[in-house]
């Protein structure tokens, strides 16, 4: 079932509605832009503390999910410990996604 998570992460990306990359999200999340921040369960305590105090003060929801192996592949680049969804459609779409697991 994870799969076809990672599948529709990836067709977000090929819409454009994704950011990846440590430096573009903490860009967007500074401007209070965004609307579902993923941060990967193999994150260190460390990195998932930044990103959900950044989230936080953004008011970005997020979520925890998914290996940062995994988030790479789906998305063709390397490993990546976060991504932030930027449509509220694509947010919306995934949320419902994930409740259903």
């Amino acid at each position: 079932m994870n799969k076809k998570i990672y599948q529709f992460i990836g067709l977000c990306m090929k819409a454009g509605c994704l950011m990846s990359g440590n430096e573009q999200i903490a860009d967007k999340l500074k401007r209070g832009k965004g609307e579902l921040l993923i941060i990967t369960e193999d994150s260190s305590m460390n990195t998932k503390n930044e990103y959900i105090n950044s989230a936080n003060k953004a008011g970005v929801s997020y979520i925890i999910f998914g290996e940062k192996e995994q988030m790479g592949n789906a998305l063709g680049k390397s490993i990546r410990t976060a991504v932030l969804i930027m449509d509220k459609g694509f947010a919306e779409a995934l949320r419902k996604k994930l409740n259903d697991l």
